[in-house]
């Protein structure tokens, strides 16, 4: 197993004792310092050389957050796995936008804080399992608020040259019915494809008659 040196940073002494005794069971690993803020976690990565930060999020004076972006600008060569209470979207973005190598759900660090750090160890990026159910959660939910866009993104002309559409009109039929040009009528095709994400007459239709407009 690699070696590797490991700071603790959580502000509950309970918690940095369970990690740090998880950690210390592996050989090769060791927790070289314990930190309570963010604040004397910087001061000690001053001091105290290490591979891997295991930083809470939720910290008195000084946040995981704040703490991670000091990290990524001043020690980019340092690891880190961050920890949450919640498993929720907007941490892990900001985290992992930030530079963060792991993010852990507080709920799976006992059985997941060990493989955690061996899969950051070699290169990857860990994502503990409650925080990847909510992921894939998320993506389901674009994906179906994508498949139900709704006709009220329209302006009241591409509702018209969309419905003509998907009866059948040419381009020529639509702007003599609309007198419009057929210069504005390809703007305005191309425009409902770019805002429904259709990419051909036969998926525009389909959205048109999903709508009830023809």
């Amino acid at each position: 197993m690699k070696e590797c040196k490991i700071i603790v940073a959580d502000d509950h002494s309970i918690l940095l004792e369970g990690l740090k005794c998880a950690i210390e069971k592996h050989p090769g690993w060791k927790v070289v310092g314990e930190a309570r803020n963010g604040i004397d976690l910087l001061a000690m990565l001053k001091k105290i050389s290490c591979d891997l930060i295991v930083l809470d999020i939720a910290m008195p004076e000084m946040d995981g957050l704040s703490a991670l972006k000091e990290i990524s600008n001043r020690f980019p060569h340092i690891k880190v796995l961050m920890l949450s209470m919640m498993s929720d979207y907007t941490h892990f973005e900001k985290a992992k936008n930030l530079g963060a190598a792991g993010f852990m759900s507080k709920e799976d660090a006992g059985d997941e804080l060990c493989r955690a750090i061996q899969k950051i160890q070699n290169g990857k990026m860990y994502i503990s399992p409650s925080v990847n159910n909510l992921l894939a959660e998320r993506q389901l939910h674009n994906m179906d608020n994508a498949n139900d866009q709704s006709v009220e993104i329209l302006t009241r002309r591409e509702k018209q040259v969309l419905t003509m559409i998907a009866s059948g009109k040419t381009n020529k039929e639509v702007a003599h019915d609309l007198q419009i040009s057929i210069h504005t009528v390809e703007n305005h095709r191309a425009n409902l494809s770019e805002k429904l994400g259709s990419k051909n007459v036969a998926s525009l239709v389909q959205f048109a008659i999903q709508k009830g407009l023809i």
